[in-house]
């Protein structure tokens, strides 16, 4: 049977040993790995050892929770983790959303609430298992003639990643590879596509869980699901879907040159629910307010009370488009006290009202 190796962080021992003895973790399809007592010493286990899934305090000595988190991800951890959190402690625990944070447990850890998380957990790594395999397959049986080269495939999801230009001119010649195999082994081809794309998927859920608030990239997930599709419709699909994902990207700026500029923009995805000021952001960023407004138009040709407001339309789409809210539920989860005021800024910024917008939206599931 396999078992996914788990990594305790904590600096109380009573907790660890309490987890080990509260659920039987090998008929649950888990194994611990080994334990740290902060993050500075679980990093270096990760280093030296594969693990599926962190399970991690957030206040610790020497290097705490949310730190060692930023650290695992930035030496490129693409597994689930788990924080352990205690009430007190839960609105600074909610910060470490941004580095793809499965599930929260609230301490004292109940034995239910973790045999339910690490069920859910346990589905997404065999996923994504699943999705391995059948890439390696697809490689190894991959004849001389659909020989191509696979450093294409890291190389997008690389630069989508990171939006280097180059996204675009390597994403074509992945294309140019599979039309020149003619209309032959398209199932070999999906399986291709689908491995870039739920690669791409996980790194953004890892990287910046947050963009979740303006898009539902885990459609991307659903790729050829549709039997009656062409090799060229599939190549098409294909290709959007990854220039979308590089578009939000861009069009959020959560990727950007100037450090500034980035975490202002990654603030206002994350709060974007909230109230969000130039006071607000000034006192985040411990930049004066002036400075702040200029530096933002300069680099990015915009200013910044319009960026936010523009990131709200995208979360009123969203909304709209997803969630099936009404209208004035949009405008009031957003902070608009004025409907009609928030209609015409969706209108500027969509080239429709909210309601035509949902119309349209329908219309295309019908």
């Amino acid at each position: 049977m396999l078992m996914y190796a788990v990594q305790l962080v904590d600096d109380e021992p009573i907790v660890k040993r309490g987890l080990k003895k509260l659920i039987n973790w090998e008929e649950l399809g888990f194994i611990i790995a080994c334990e740290a007592e902060n993050g500075e010493e679980a990093l270096e286990q990760l280093t030296n050892q594969h693990i599926d899934l962190i399970i991690t305090d957030i206040g610790m000595p020497i290097m705490n929770g949310i730190d060692f988190m930023a650290q695992a991800r930035k030496q490129e951890y693409s597994g689930e983790i788990v924080v352990l959190t205690a009430y007190g402690e839960f609105e600074y625990a909610k910060s470490a959303i941004k580095y793809g944070v499965t599930d929260y447990i609230l301490k004292p850890i109940e034995e239910e609430q973790i045999i339910a998380t690490l069920k859910d957990i346990k589905k997404k790594l065999q996923e994504k298992l699943d999705n391995e395999n059948r890439y390696k397959l697809y490689s190894a049986n991959m004849g001389k003639e659909r020989t191509f080269s696979r450093e294409n495939d890291k190389l997008l999801i690389k630069y989508a990643m990171t939006i280097n230009p180059k996204a675009l001119e390597v994403l074509e010649e992945i294309i140019k590879e599979e039309k020149s195999f003619g209309e032959g082994d398209v199932a070999s081809m999906c399986v291709r596509f689908s491995y870039i794309l739920e690669e791409l998927v996980t790194k953004v859920k890892e990287k910046f869980a947050y963009l979740g608030k303006l898009k539902n990239i885990e459609e991307y997930l659903h790729y050829g699901e549709q039997e009656e599709n062409t090799k060229d419709d599939l190549i098409s699909q294909f290709s959007k879907n990854v220039r979308e994902i590089i578009e939000i990207f861009e069009e959020s700026r959560v990727i950007y040159k100037d450090n500034v500029v980035m975490q202002a923009c990654q603030y206002v995805i994350e709060h974007i629910d909230e109230e969000i000021s130039l006071v607000t952001i000034s006192e985040t960023l411990s930049i004066s307010k002036n400075y702040f407004c200029s530096l933002f138009k300069k680099e990015t040709g915009e200013n910044f009370l319009s960026f936010v407001t523009r990131m709200k339309m995208r979360r009123a789409q969203f909304l709209l488009r997803e969630e099936n809210l009404r209208v004035y539920e949009v405008c009031d989860l957003l902070g608009y006290t004025d409907t009609t005021y928030f209609t015409r800024l969706f209108k500027k910024y969509s080239n429709m009202t909210p309601n035509e917008y949902k119309k349209v939206v329908n219309e295309q599931y019908e």
